[in-house]
């Protein structure tokens, strides 16, 4: 299975260089077909208009271009001298410098982020604690509240019907004693 970032031997790592390389694979295969390599001063001719034009950009024009040359310096109907260098519009420096830039900055992420992730374990920790601690104590109110003898939101219920038997209960026991009281007077 052939990688659609691979054109002609060459990796690429952008779609937008990808297309730009496979267009020049068939501004290639046009030349290649349209130019008799029998001819050297046509060759040179349209060698010269590819590198005036600046028609390659990518590895895969420049290896073309390279061959091109290679063919010129080996005819001997071509002086050396004719025959152009190649340009390259690239600086490798330049390169090199954003390469070493951008593991700086990748680099400088990682740690950040470990960082990040130190200051998260302990703040997740310090969190973990208070929230055991707001627990341990919202149960303790709970108690608390459920064992007092006043009346709250939580017993008020059972406090009120508490009340209310000790009122019944007191009632009871007053009439009975009213009632006694009243047997004694009465048969005496």
């Amino acid at each position: 299975m052939a990688n659609k970032s691979i054109i002609d031997g060459f990796a690429f790592s952008d779609d937008a260089d990808v297309s730009i390389a496979s267009a020049e694979v068939e501004k290639i295969q046009y030349i290649a077909s349209r130019m008799s390599m029998e001819n050297p001063k046509g060759v040179l001719a349209v060698y010269d208009k590819l590198i005036t034009g600046g028609v390659f950009v990518t590895p895969v024009g420049y290896e073309y271009l390279r061959t091109l040359q290679s063919y010129l310096y080996k005819s001997k109907d071509i002086p050396d001298e004719a025959v152009r260098e190649i340009p390259v519009p690239i600086s490798y420096t330049r390169a090199l410098n954003l390469r070493s830039e951008e593991r700086d900055e990748r680099l400088s992420k990682q740690k950040e982020m470990r960082t990040l992730r130190k200051t998260f374990r302990n703040e997740y920790k310090i969190s973990l604690i208070v929230n055991i601690i707001l627990i341990i104590m919202v149960i303790a109110m709970f108690v608390i509240t459920l064992q007092a003898e006043n009346p709250n939101m939580i017993n008020y219920r059972t406090a009120i019907l508490n009340q209310y038997s000790e009122w019944e209960q007191e009632l009871n026991e007053r009439e009975t004693a009213i009632k006694q009281k009243e047997l004694e007077l009465d048969i005496r």
